[in-house]
């Protein structure tokens, strides 16, 4: 009796679910690569708005198209989950019900919001990093101009797929068996570690193939566990993931709404992006970690100012009426 339930299960369906993601990746993951970089190639997104894009394809390994097949699986199996938990329900429920989020009027405000405060933040911290002589300038051989420009459309792209995909469907799949607040963390804690299922940045891929995406599937789990037994990876840059979680988290319990946190997502992402071509650091990495790193993406530093933003957060939403962590009907 045990084991029927088991396997009708919401845990069962949810463990399916990410199983699924992970062989869906490996198979995917070679013809997106192959696609990537027949558009370089091709040249279609040359010059305007997406040469930021065109850069990243072109500039990326399999690696890189792995984690991105990951995203795009997880955006495949979310309709076929969502009916199989509603098997069996008298009432049916959709897209819009499930993902549990709301019209928001201020959707274009809290975005705009989100972007400045975040971005604004980390390249002042740039800043003070250049001040202090812990970064220096390069040459990024391209125009101030179009580094931005690049850099807001990577930000905006990679703050929209991956809020829809953690905020919105991997959520709304977890809040099915998990409440508000173990929920809120359990989120936090995946939307950090899939940043770091990754292959080594040594690995010697060689030719890609069909079959290399479940190749690399199990270089991934090799490199990955390996990663959490270094306690200043963990200080240094699985703290800052876990810390950007816990606020992007927030917000979206906070307003019912992904928009603040596609804001948020994109500003951080816009910081990096913008800073990176045209600095480096100027220390040996010993003398630094695990406060400062390669990027602001890394160390301890950036990681309180990721909760110094979150506090401004809490702040400017503090009388809204919503409780973040009230249990839905699921």
């Amino acid at each position: 009796m045990e084991t029927q339930t088991f396997w009708r299960s919401g845990a069962f369906k949810i463990l399916v679910f990410l199983s699924g993601i992970v062989i869906l990746s490996a198979i995917l993951a070679p013809p997106i690569y192959f696609g990537g970089k027949h558009i370089v190639a091709k040249g279609w997104l040359e010059g305007g708005f997406l040469e930021g894009l065109n850069g990243s394809l072109d500039r990326a390994k399999f690696s890189r198209y792995f984690n991105r097949a990951v995203l795009v699986s997880a955006l495949l199996l979310l309709w076929p989950t969502l009916k199989w938990m509603n098997a069996g329900r008298r009432e049916k429920v959709g897209i819009k019900a499930f993902l549990q989020l709301e019209p928001n009027p201020a959707w274009w405000r809290h975005c705009l919001l989100g972007f400045v405060v975040a971005g604004g933040t980390l390249l002042l911290l740039g800043a003070f990093y250049l001040h202090q002589g812990w970064y220096e300038s390069r040459d990024a051989g391209k125009t101030l101009a179009r580094i931005l420009l690049q850099a807001v459309g990577t930000g905006f792209a990679v703050g929209f797929l991956e809020e829809f995909v953690f905020r919105g469907a991997l959520q709304a799949v977890l809040a099915r068996v998990l409440k508000p607040i173990p929920l809120f963390f359990t989120i936090a804690v995946f939307f950090a570690v899939i940043h770091f299922f990754n292959a080594p940045p040594t690995l010697e891929i060689g030719p890609v193939t069909w079959g290399t995406g479940f190749w690399m599937v199990g270089r991934i789990f090799q490199y990955f566990l390996s990663q959490f037994a270094d306690p200043y990876f963990l200080l240094s840059e699985f703290a800052v993931l876990f810390a950007i979680g816990l606020v992007l988290g927030y917000t979206r319990m906070k307003t019912g709404s992904l928009w603040l946190g596609i804001g948020l997502h994109a500003g951080w992402v816009f910081g990096v992006k913008t800073l990176s071509p045209m600095t480096s650091r100027a220390f040996e990495r010993a003398e630094m970690m695990p406060w400062l790193g390669d990027t602001l993406r890394v160390g301890l530093v950036s990681t309180l100012v990721v909760l110094l933003t979150g506090l401004g957060v809490w702040l400017f939403l503090r009388k809204s009426p919503r409780d973040p962590f009230a249990e839905h009907e699921k």
